[in-house]
């Protein structure tokens, strides 16, 4: 079988996939604006009344939004404050005031432009904003004096701990550092430029006679730098105005490396097996001075996780609760209006047996039928009869005492008390004979009251 020819694609390698674009969120973090900005409010933040509350996750938050921040133009109006000779300043007049720092102190890096109108603070970009006010932080430390005698270190020893030394460095003499936001960064510092070639020795020339001058001045022209066009001169104005793609750092780079404990651990391992002496000691001071701070901010982090994990779910069963209780409430609700309706339409029914019994012993009495021989049966339905007739009459009558209340009722109040008050005497009365009984035999002629000789009553 003759051996298959491999296509070109399966001889030669894949192209590596692209570089993935880094997030906002990443972009932010590694800019060195921001980091000075977090550094400079964690240590002079309350001098300069900015909000004490405020730390970087909540500044990264509020860089994040879609829309103006309130807290970021509260945060330029406090540095302006501290900056500006001008007394009351307001968010209104943030935007003038701001440029006019600008032109007096870097008017070639003045974000606001030249317009009569500044651009607003609000309408620029994210990385726009986070320069503005680390440069307005940087201007609050021109007079140095004020701000020290305002903060509580006093002594030059306390002092110190202002100071941001590096933690160490790598194979590569990257710096290292971990700033008052428990996060790690890398400087990496510009390439050091080649050393020009020497110049090779020789003779000197001998001195060329004078020219004629139309020859000298053609060469001036040649050498001399053309004008520039006014498309030119237009870019070059509008270039001054740096981007956060531009280079703002000496060209040296900026890169937060580890936020989390599974960032730092995750970076400690990559270079844990390193024979450099510098990554070996890099090493050992993360997991002495840094490590511990971090695994205890993580376990805060995660207790107030659970915490808030915790509040949600009480918050649910509550409004779960509060969902059953009210099912509950119209469930019992409904079950009354049952039961009233159920009530009402037995006491109908019984009613209208009760009146068509009545009519029936009246029928009866008309037609000479004789009362001594009633049934056991017929005198109990009598007596339900009564009962029933008598208990709607008391009804009646409480509804008119209901009436009287409000002026509603023909009968006088008293005459409504003294008829409920009989016919109620009636209706014990009647359930007193009810449990009283008469035994009549007609066959034996044994009679008595609630009669019980323990025979049967059929005996006969």
């Amino acid at each position: 079988m003759p051996a298959r020819k491999r296509a070109r694609q399966e001889v030669e390698p894949a192209d590596p996939p692209p570089p993935q674009e880094p997030t906002k969120l990443q972009k932010l973090r590694d800019t060195w604006e921001f980091a000075s900005l977090v550094q400079y409010i964690y240590i002079f933040g309350s001098v300069v009344k900015i909000d004490e509350d405020i730390d970087v996750d909540e500044l990264e938050s509020e860089c994040l939004k879609p829309t103006p921040s309130e807290k970021l133009a509260q945060i330029g109006l406090a540095l302006l404050k501290y900056v500006s000779s001008h007394k009351g300043l307001t968010l209104d007049i943030f935007d003038e005031y701001a440029r006019r720092q600008y032109v007096a102190k870097a008017p070639q890096r003045n974000p606001f432009g030249i317009d009569e109108e500044p651009k607003k603070f609000n309408d620029m970009d994210t990385f726009a904003k986070i320069r503005i006010l680390q440069q307005l932080s940087t201007w609050t430390l021109n007079n140095p004096d004020r701000i020290r005698e305002k903060m509580p270190e006093q002594k030059d020893v306390e002092q110190t701990a202002w100071r941001v030394d590096p933690i160490g460095w790598d194979k590569e003499d990257r710096t290292y550092f971990v700033l008052d936001d428990d996060r790690l960064y890398r400087r990496t510092d510009p390439p050091v430029p080649a050393d020009p070639p020497p110049k090779s020795k020789s003779r000197a020339k001998p001195k060329l006679k004078k020219t004629k001058g139309t020859r000298a001045s053609k060469r001036r022209r040649l050498s001399t730098t053309p004008p520039e066009s006014e498309g030119e001169q237009e870019h070059e104005v509008t270039h001054d105005q740096p981007t956060h793609e531009e280079d703002t750092f000496g060209g040296m780079k900026w890169k937060c490396v580890a936020v989390t404990l599974e960032e730092y651990q995750a970076f400690i391992m990559s270079i844990r097996k390193s024979r450099d002496p510098n990554e070996k000691e890099l090493v050992k001071r993360l997991e002495a001075d840094v490590l511990p701070i971090i695994e205890k901010r993580a376990e805060q982090q995660r207790q107030k996780a659970l915490r808030k994990q915790r509040e949600l779910e009480n918050m649910e069963k509550l409004a779960n609760a509060k969902r059953s209780s009210r099912i509950a409430g119209r469930v019992e609700k409904q079950k009354e209006q049952e039961a009233a309706v159920e009530a009402e339409r037995k006491r109908v029914a019984e009613l209208e047996m009760a009146k068509k019994e009545q009519e029936k012993q009246k029928q009866m009495e008309e037609a000479c039928w004789s009362p001594t021989l009633p049934t056991i049966n017929g005198r109990l339905k009598e007596r339900e009869v009564k009962r029933i007739l008598h208990e709607e009459e008391l009804k009646r009558l409480e509804e008119n005492s209901k009436k009287a209340e409000t002026n509603e009722a023909r009968m006088s109040e008293r005459h409504l008390k003294a008829e409920m008050e009989r016919r109620q005497k009636e209706l014990e009365q009647m359930a007193q004979e009810e449990e009283n009984w008469i035994f009549d035999c007609a066959v034996c002629g044994v009679h008595g009251e609630n009669l019980d000789d323990g025979s049967h009553s059929i005996a006969c």
